[in-house]
């Protein structure tokens, strides 16, 4: 990977939304990769690796998922986030429109907004914000 190149990491159990993610960042950015994870358990033991020399500069963090939803997400990241050389911004994408999820997310330090799905280019300019 090159050094000028970012990496993201999307956590979300829809593999539909991996697809469209993938192909609406390679529409708008060449130097981005994107990296999968269908469970968040698996993406937290990437994150743990300890070869893991270049993190992400961004997660993007569905909300509802099997096993471990996002929130429980949130709190294994807090438990391993000191031993990470850099804090990583994490955008919550979900279909939710709970305004208990949005005050939760607003209560969440460590989620820097709350992105509505679906994803249209509004949207992902907004994460793309968070990539700058």
């Amino acid at each position: 990977m090159a050094e000028n190149t970012k990496q993201v990491y999307v956590v979300d159990d829809d593999e539909i939304f991996h697809f469209i993610l993938k192909k609406l960042f390679e529409q708008q950015d060449d130097q981005l990769k994107v990296t999968s994870f269908l469970c968040a358990e698996d993406a937290l033991a990437r994150l743990q690796q300890p070869d893991n020399q270049r993190l992400p500069s961004l997660i993007i963090l569905d909300m509802n998922m099997q096993r471990m939803n996002g929130w429980d997400f949130i709190e294994a990241y807090r438990d391993i986030k000191s031993s990470l050389s850099e804090q990583i911004p994490i955008i919550m994408c979900s279909s939710s429109i709970d305004m208990r999820d949005m005050q939760k997310v607003k209560r969440t330090p460590e989620l820097k907004a709350y992105i509505t799905k679906p994803l249209d280019s509004v949207k992902m300019q907004q994460i793309k914000d968070y990539l700058s």
